[in-house]
């Protein structure tokens, strides 16, 4: 990619994910939402508030932004008690932007001096496989030369609030995913028979691998929302939002509006699937592809485009 082509592209994986984020948080939980709902708030007035999902998404933006270029990257390009403490410390700051109770529990135990794996696991002692290290992962797509490295960023990234394997697996599926999708030409059709593979060959899972083949059925099928939804999942866990988020992108590619309402249209966390497919579909397509009159709104709008900038 061109510099220019670059640029726009790591503006379009961070404003859609943002612009997923906040028109999610509307209706998230809600049945019946329809495309005339999504549309009434992507033409409201005032501020896009966002969620959990961006504020923790701009935490690692930062991170990685500041860590790039450095003698250390690579494998030392999340330095995990740092990491740890930065995304404490912006639960600490603003801890109304929608935290689950567990992840609360683990920040404020970080921020008084617990370190953190000990903190992680006096809240899920096997491990959280909730889809937090997932929905703010977007960025190592980015800062990642290749596969096998933005895959092992995203392990490190998660793992600072996510021991479970799975959660593990659905962050490394969603920054793949996205270093794949900054690597497509915007103009081509994205071919399914060839994304989903290297998904497979990053996340080594029975039970993932079962949730590829099945995304891969649906995305040339033509099922609505609610369908997608009940075949693979619309909840908090990374196995039951991941695969979701991803249809909604492969169903709708080249048209970032549409990814993003599927998401929000098949219910359940609509915040965290939206932010994620919004991801995917801002990476492909880029920031020109995202509508001016919702993006201009974003509250996050400064910070997005300053380590967009960076991270491109």
């Amino acid at each position: 990619m061109t510099d220019p082509t670059r640029v726009d592209r790591a503006r379009g994986l961070l404003f859609g994910l943002a612009l997923g984020d906040c028109l999610g948080a509307s209706f998230e939980g809600k049945d019946g939402v329809t495309e005339a709902d999504i549309v009434r708030a992507e033409h409201a007035t005032g501020p896009l508030s966002h969620t959990d999902d961006t504020a923790l998404t701009l935490v690692l933006a930062r991170h990685l932004a500041h860590r790039r270029g450095a003698s250390n990257r690579g494998r030392d390009g999340v330095d995990t008690d740092v990491l740890a403490r930065e995304l404490a410390e912006a639960w600490e700051a603003e801890p109304w932007r929608g935290y689950g109770g567990g992840v609360t529990t683990s920040f404020r135990l970080i921020t008084e001096g617990t370190p953190w794996r000990e903190a992680i696991r006096a809240v899920f002692p096997d491990g959280s496989y909730g889809n937090g290290g997932a929905m703010r992962v977007a960025p190592v797509a980015l800062a990642g030369g290749d596969v096998r490295e933005v895959a092992e960023l995203a392990r490190r990234s998660a793992e600072v609030t996510h021991a479970h394997a799975d959660a593990l697996h659905g962050a490394v599926c969603q920054a793949v995913a996205t270093h794949l999708a900054l690597g497509l030409d915007a103009t081509e059709p994205v071919r399914v028979a060839r994304f989903v593979p290297p998904l497979r060959e990053c996340v080594r899972s029975a039970l993932w691998h079962d949730k590829f083949a099945l995304v891969a059925e649906l995305a040339d099928s033509d099922v609505d929302p609610g369908q997608a939804a009940a075949a693979l999942g619309n909840d908090v866990s990374a196995p039951g939002s991941v695969p979701l988020a991803l249809l909604s992108f492969l169903r709708h590619p080249g048209r970032p509006v549409a990814a993003i309402r599927f998401a929000i249209r098949a219910g359940g966390d609509t915040d965290t699937v939206a932010a994620m497919a919004g991801a995917l579909a801002g990476a492909h397509s880029g920031y020109a592809a995202l509508p001016a009159h919702a993006v201009s709104r974003l509250e996050a709008s400064r910070h997005l485009h300053l380590y967009a900038e960076h991270l491109a």
